[in-house]
């Protein structure tokens, strides 16, 4: 159904809470605590027919008790009640239900015959839109919309992140919270009984705030609407994948906790290429990555030069790049000679730069915008290595300054702990993601190379991609 009504549920103007006082309480209380204290501008109806008020606020009967019809109908009613108040929202025409509730297939056989049930209400009303059942639920964090049980709040940002796993996003949440990385929308999207990735991708593709995409997938079941959404949303924003499942152990486990079917790894990895989706395969890697290609230019190419007030970690950057099949930028004698007008005599100013271990904010300045200059010069990482009396935020703010207006890709791995995190801080605000190794950030690096390349293949004529992973 594409995005039809989904404007519905992800900006709405009145949301209806079903389950106010129910066993599931616990449940309800969060996600009205949660609605009420995210800064909502709308207005929110609890529903119960034997409840007074929860959290302090009155609980209405039933629908037909509002004064106005709900744009979202967030249902935290057990398993077995869900598909009936389903139907009471399909029959008062409300266009978006969110379902919160598990007990679905994830939960056995009485599960299966709860979400048969669901299904067969859901037909009888094509227009309503649905998403879950066992999702976590929706975050608008600019909006100040809360419709979840999560357990933290994420600040406005620009990554939208899409997960299968319900459990996994409170820890992406808390740890995104931690980092300082900001979100225009969070989606526990749980068992995709109506509204998909290909569904969301399209949304998000109309959204100014959402500059890029994070999925977490342990499955797809409609392919050719994802491939799709996918290539289209690729074309101006890119989409990062962590794609679970890889093996056929966790395969398995995958289909047991989600009760889905897992194809194999090499179909999807066809897929996601295909589709110019930059596929990760370390979790750690998601964010750094989505935030990296959400707000650099890309590359050209796979040449990387190396600036570092220390030779361990250049040493360290350079042998991630090569066996990752990227290659050091030759510098070519007009960059070298002017390195050498800027830096001290000793150390190497050939590619990895040395600026020395007391390097001063201006030497990393200076150094930066002449290697940006290399005509064979891809992109660039800059190491800062804590080193004696030196000031991680001062050449921070120097290093922001000499990209301003660069072309090409600058990357920057501040090495410490508590000391380099005001540098940190002012690196990321200026909108240069910082990485906490050379590892991570060659990673990073050759991620955008991949991604630079998938985009270029959008354009050729498409070959065929084996589709046999798609279910319905």
């Amino acid at each position: 159904m594409g995005i039809r009504n989904l404007d519905r549920i992800f900006n709405p103007r009145r949301i209806a809470l079903f389950g106010a006082c129910d066993d599931t309480a616990k449940l309800s209380r969060r996600v009205l605590r949660n609605l009420l204290n995210s800064g909502f501008q709308g207005v929110v109806y609890p529903i119960h027919p034997s409840c007074e008020s929860l959290e302090g606020v009155a609980v209405h009967r039933s629908l037909e008790d509002l004064p106005h019809l709900p744009d979202l109908a967030v249902v935290c009613s057990s398993a077995d009640r869900v598909s009936e108040v389903v139907r009471r929202c399909g029959e008062a025409g409300v266009p978006g239900v969110l379902i919160l509730s598990g007990g679905f297939r994830e939960a056995g056989e009485a599960g299966q015959k709860n979400e048969s049930a669901l299904r067969a209400v859901m037909a009888d009303y094509p227009g309503m839109r649905v998403v879950g059942p066992n999702s976590l639920g929706i975050i608008r964090p600019a909006l100040g919309l809360n419709a979840s049980h999560a357990v933290t709040m994420p600040k406005a940002g620009h990554l939208a992140f899409i997960s299968e796993s319900r459990a996994l996003c409170n820890s992406v949440m808390d740890w995104a919270a931690e980092e300082g990385i900001g979100f225009s929308t969070f989606v526990s999207i749980g068992n995709m009984l109506d509204v998909g990735f290909g569904d969301l991708i399209d949304q998000l593709g109309n959204d100014p705030a959402t500059r890029a995409i994070i999925l977490y997938v342990q499955s797809i079941e409609h392919a050719r609407r994802f491939m799709s959404a996918a290539r289209a949303f690729a074309l101006e924003k890119p989409i990062v994948v962590y794609k679970a499942g890889r093996y056929a152990e966790s395969a398995i486990a995958a289909a047991s906790h989600t009760g889905a079917m897992v194809a194999e790894d090499a179909v999807y990895g066809a897929a996601f290429e295909r589709a110019g989706v930059v596929r990760v395969n370390d979790l750690d890697d998601v964010f750094d990555v989505a935030e990296l290609l959400a707000f650099q230019r890309l590359p050209k190419g796979s040449r990387l030069a190396i600036i570092s007030n220390a030779g361990g970690p250049a040493v360290i950057a350079t042998d991630a790049l090569l066996a990752r099949g990227g290659s050091l930028a030759q510098l070519g004698d007009a960059v070298v000679g002017r390195l050498d007008e800027v830096l001290p005599p000793v150390g190497s100013h050939h590619n990895p730069v040395d600026l020395l271990d007391g390097a001063p904010p201006e030497r990393f300045h200076d150094a930066l915008r002449i290697v940006l200059e290399g005509e064979q010069v891809d992109g660039v990482l800059v190491i800062y290595a804590t080193q004696g009396d030196t000031d991680p935020k001062a050449i921070a703010t120097q290093v922001v300054e000499a990209a301003r207006g660069a072309t090409k890709p600058i990357l920057a791995a501040w090495l410490g702990g508590h000391r380099v995190r005001s540098g940190i801080q002012a690196l990321n605000e200026a909108g240069l993601p910082t990485h906490s190794t050379p590892e991570q950030a060659v990673r990073a690096f050759m991620h955008l190379v991949s991604y630079a390349k998938n985009l270029q293949a959008l354009y050729e004529t498409p070959r065929e991609v084996p589709m046999h992973f798609e279910t319905n």
